[in-house]
């Protein structure tokens, strides 16, 4: 099962350095994600699952193309969060992004540049829908 402690253990084991956020800065940072990748756009289930949004709009990268294009991305600070907003993480990234593969996925992910200029999403679904990925 995908937790925040499967998630610390990757970036521990790729030497990235991390902290945990509170409740407070996750708060913000989603706020934030809402209005740059969702804004005024509505879409069945988007309040159940907020990555629905790439379902339903053209506006993103899909797949393995989506992990590309992740990758491909300069090494910044990124906040790692859940669907549920249960935790929330910031890494401070220095040489590369962190790869974030796991076998089994309960929970969506939330990859997104600290400043929100693109977004990394894993789903529940994936890989019948996402990873996504959209500017």
């Amino acid at each position: 099962m995908t937790d925040i402690n499967d998630i610390a253990k990757l970036l521990d084991d790729q030497g990235i350095k991390y902290e945990f956020l509170s409740n407070d800065e996750l708060n913000d940072i989603d706020k934030k994600w809402k209005s740059k990748f969702i804004g005024k756009r509505s879409v069945p289930y988007l309040e159940k699952y907020r990555w629905h949004i790439f379902s339903y709009h053209s506006d993103k990268l899909e797949g393995e193309q989506a992990t590309v294009e992740y990758k491909k991305q300069h090494p910044t600070n990124i906040y790692i969060f859940n669907e549920g907003l249960q935790k929330g993480i910031k890494c401070k990234i220095i040489e590369k992004l962190p790869d974030i593969e796991l076998e089994e996925v309960f929970d969506d992910l939330y990859i997104c540049h600290h400043n929100m200029k693109w977004t990394y999403v894993i789903t529940h679904e994936s890989p019948d829908f996402g990873p996504y990925f959209s500017l």
